[in-house]
């Protein structure tokens, strides 16, 4: 089944540089229940429009709409020979409806029709319903790491085979 069959409104499409400031600001707007709480603060919170707009330009943002309204985004990137996801991010009101799982298709199918045969993704150990759905959905962990300055492990490297 189609994700996005449970929110029928909503699509998903690629995004370019041009829109680097709105995806920054959905990428903040759904980070934002997360600070103070994840030890150490999301970079995102550090990331520029230009960083973003650099992203954008490789061919790899895809954005969910609602209308005219960004709900949710993400970045599918070449790191070598394998692909790496990053900043998946949903309207903190929508969550649950199959949007995460549309975008991520959409990132995977990228990376594919680019011939990398596998996907890494980096999720913190303390969010656990963000490992259920990268679990759900096929991901798998290969390593704990810690963020530079932290002695015990803060976040999962997961990754899932691109067939």
């Amino acid at each position: 089944m189609n994700p996005l069959e449970m929110n029928p409104l909503v699509h998903v499409r690629n995004a370019g540089p041009e829109e680097a400031a709105a995806v920054l600001d959905m990428m903040c707007r759904a980070f934002a229940e997360y600070r103070g709480v994840l030890k150490p603060e999301s970079s995102v919170f550090g990331e520029t429009v230009e960083e973003v707009a650099a992203k954008l330009g490789a061919g790899g943002g895809f954005v969910a709409m609602r209308g005219l309204e960004m709900v949710g985004c993400v970045i599918a990137e070449a790191k070598g020979e394998r692909g790496y996801l990053g900043r998946l991010a949903v309207d903190p009101a929508l969550r649950r409806q199959g949007i995460a799982e549309a975008l991520i298709g959409a990132a995977e199918e990228h990376l594919r029709l680019h011939r990398l045969l596998v996907v890494e993704l980096n999720v913190r150990i303390a969010l656990g319903s963000n490992i259920a759905l990268f679990q759900s959905l096929g991901y798998r962990e290969t390593a704990r790491a810690a963020h530079p300055g932290w002695a015990e492990p803060t976040y999962l490297v997961m990754e899932k085979a691109l067939e």
